[in-house]
């Protein structure tokens, strides 16, 4: 985890908790209010009674509520994104990269829900221009993909009609509403749910002949039947 900007330098020692350490335990903490109050509904003085701290105490660590959104919203991001350019950068062609990296982003959502919910329902709670520090530019998070579909496109594996920016930005809503109705235990585990959202992707992506004209398989049912819920 990266060294967050709003943070204060720690005075004293003696037996209290590592820095470092009490600042883990001090992110977690905050993202888990953040995902059940909402970042309106939250307090620092919430974070602090769960932390078993003084209010005070907190700003050995952050400036302001909204810093600590921040930091939060940043780290979600930013391991979130180190997944995806991993995934893109394994070898096949564009499409097979695709494919992983439509699974693996499902996967690592739903395998950090917490933060992902906070990450997707706060963003508008941060002035712009933090938001748009957090995203990086053009939105690395999203030119992964537009790279991808482009570079598809390039080498005929992509449909000559598809427009690159709009597909990336079509595949990217569509993936990440998953968290909204995924619940673990449910009826499709994370990678059932994104074997089927990259087939559905790349069949649709794909130019007449690159593919097998089998269509996506149906993805098995669990045990559980609790349907998504809206």
């Amino acid at each position: 985890m990266r060294q967050p900007a709003g943070r204060a330098e720690r005075r004293g020692g003696g037996s209290r908790k590592p820095r470092e350490e009490r600042w883990a335990e001090l992110f977690a903490v905050a993202t888990e209010v953040f995902y059940e109050k909402g970042y309106e509904g939250a307090s620092l003085q919430h974070i602090a009674d769960r932390l078993g701290l003084l209010k005070g105490s907190l700003y050995y660590y952050i400036h302001s509520k909204e810093d600590l959104l921040f930091e939060v919203m940043s780290e979600v991001h930013r391991q979130g994104l180190a997944n995806i350019v991993e995934l893109a950068s394994r070898p096949g062609d564009p499409l097979q990269r695709l494919r992983n990296v439509v699974i693996g982003h499902v996967d690592h959502m739903c395998s950090n829900l917490t933060g992902t919910t906070v990450f997707l329902h706060e963003m508008a709670a941060l002035p712009e221009e933090r938001q748009a520090e957090i995203l990086g530019g053009e939105h690395a998070y999203r030119s992964v993909f537009l790279d991808l579909v482009q570079k598809g496109k390039a080498e005929g594996l992509v449909r000559a009609d598809i427009d690159p920016k709009l597909a990336s930005l079509s595949i990217l809503g569509s993936v990440n509403w998953v968290y909204r109705w995924f619940r673990p235990g449910g009826e499709f585990t994370p990678k059932q749910i994104g074997e089927h959202f990259a087939d559905l992707i790349v069949h649709s992506l794909a130019a007449d002949g690159v593919l097998p004209a089998a269509k996506p398989a149906k993805p098995k049912r669990g045990k559980k039947t609790t349907a998504p819920e809206s």
